[in-house]
């Protein structure tokens, strides 16, 4: 019996460490697409760069993305060029939508080289998409 109450005390605090850790990772994460939300919010209506840096950070952490693809949207409606185009093909391929992310990463390969922009990464993108 003695070793009965010794597990649950043990379960018991490890739950409560568990859940306080995912807690904190929550709150963090929760802050950071909050002080996302600010920067946009407090960006001039043209910086297509702030809208596709959102996007990006949010693509990153996994979080908010149905806001993020606004955001990359907005980016492209403004000025369309091969980093918000990188971006959303990101979007498309973590949201499993390959045959879209290829395409829309071959738009900004496109746009890379008229841009003088280095296309390795981005061919290695489509390369690895392609094999799926």
């Amino acid at each position: 019996m003695k070793s009965l109450k010794q597990i649950l005390v043990v379960a018991l605090l490890t739950l409560f460490s568990v859940s306080s850790l995912f807690a904190s990772t929550t709150d963090n994460e929760d802050n950071e697409i909050r002080e996302i939300r600010e920067t946009v919010e407090n960006a001039a209506t043209n910086d297509w760069a702030v809208y596709a840096d959102a996007a990006e950070k949010c693509i990153q952490m996994q979080a908010n993305l149905s806001e993020a693809y606004v955001w990359i949207e907005k980016s492209i409606e403004i000025n369309e060029n091969s980093k918000n185009l990188k971006i959303k093909g990101d979007y498309l391929a973590l949201n499993g939508v390959n045959d879209m992310a290829v395409e829309t990463y071959n738009q900004a390969i496109l746009k890379a080289m008229a841009e003088g922009e280095n296309i390795d990464a981005l061919q290695r993108k489509v390369l690895r998409l392609s094999r799926r």
